[in-house]
């Protein structure tokens, strides 16, 4: 992506992963490895890392001491656990992905996940991406995701909201335009500037601070 970038010009960040069950040396050399690209802007480890692991240790230790981005996948079990990971690294900018990632769209889940999502608002500062809804409800109409958008923005505020595409995933559940006029009409009544917020200016903040 670096050597891509580069040759076609492109003004773009990098946010990227790495295996957490390689042994902490070789952890530590792709880090390194990776952090050579002045792109590098995060990491995103989307299975495998567990809060209080000694991966999860090494890895949030090294980007809170580089000044980079976590961008936290979980889903509403496992938030209070990463919620208590993440106190260990005050200094440490957190993405929180998918929406907190739902587990289904059932009364349970639901509940579950509003819960999940107070606690990430009250207890931390961090960003959270309004993407990945359709992995959970299959379907990417104004009826159907307004209530999950809505109640993300009230608990967070517009200060702590992004746009966030999930493609080609979220083609799962419908077309990349389709989301984009769902997310238009849910913001569409917001002010000016809480509406440029969601979606540049707060990421502009976080990844290129």
């Amino acid at each position: 992506m670096d050597r891509f970038a580069e040759e076609h010009d492109l003004d773009l960040a990098i946010v990227a992963t790495v295996d957490p069950t390689l042994e902490r040396t070789e952890l530590l050399a792709d880090l390194e490895t990776q952090a050579a690209t002045v792109r590098l802007r995060g990491l995103r480890v989307l299975d495998g890392l567990e809060p209080g692991s000694p991966a999860a240790d090494l890895v949030l230790g090294w980007l809170q001491e580089r000044g980079l981005v976590f961008d936290l996948v979980t889903s509403p079990p496992a938030m209070r656990s990463w919620l208590s990971e993440l106190e260990r690294y005050p200094e440490l900018r957190v993405v929180l992905e998918h929406t907190g990632w739902p587990v289904g769209t059932d009364d349970d889940a639901r509940t579950g996940w509003e819960g999940a999502m107070r606690d990430f608002a009250s207890s931390t500062p961090h960003l959270c991406k309004l993407s990945g809804l359709g992995m959970t409800t299959m379907d990417l109409s104004v009826p159907t995701l307004r209530p999950w958008l809505e109640f993300a923005i009230e608990h967070l505020g517009w200060d702590r909201v992004a746009f966030g595409s999930n493609l080609p995933i979220e083609t799962m559940a419908g077309t990349h335009g389709q989301l984009l006029a769902t997310l238009d009409e849910v913001v569409g009544s917001a002010a000016k500037e809480d509406r440029a917020r969601f979606w540049g200016q707060n990421a502009a903040r976080t990844y290129w601070a």
